[in-house]
């Protein structure tokens, strides 16, 4: 079963993602998080379960109280313990190639998504 986590304080966003998902049998399950701790915490406390873990993060940037940068951090420093290989996708609506350059640092984001989402582009994170 794959699973896809969306990391978005946009409720908006997030159902748009999640309907795209469904409708378009992109992965088998979602969850959705507004507050990129959390998703953190679930990631903590399940890194042992492969099959709780996601396939896929959809991650946005701006976002208040923990960012996209800051659950980055904090992701490097639990990727080890994870029972499975978990790939990180931007999606943003920025557009400073600086966000870009910067997320190159990151081992585990795969690409870099510019708003809106649409299927076709949702589809190229699953391989």
């Amino acid at each position: 079963m794959s699973r896809v986590f969306i990391i978005d304080d946009d409720p908006i966003h997030q159902r748009i993602a999640q309907i795209m998902i469904a409708k378009h049998h992109i992965y088998d399950d979602f969850v959705s998080y507004t507050e990129a701790e959390k998703a953190i915490d679930f990631l903590t406390q399940n890194a042992a379960s492969a099959e709780l873990l996601p396939d896929v993060i959809l991650l946005d940037l701006n976002m208040p109280v923990m960012d996209g940068w800051d659950f980055l951090d904090a992701f490097e420093k639990i990727v080890n313990d994870l029972n499975k290989e978990v790939r990180i996708f931007i999606v943003t609506s920025s557009v400073d190639d600086k966000d870009k350059q910067r997320s190159q640092d990151f081992s585990t984001v795969k690409g870099f998504i510019s708003k809106p989402l649409s299927p076709e582009v949702i589809n190229t994170t699953k391989s």
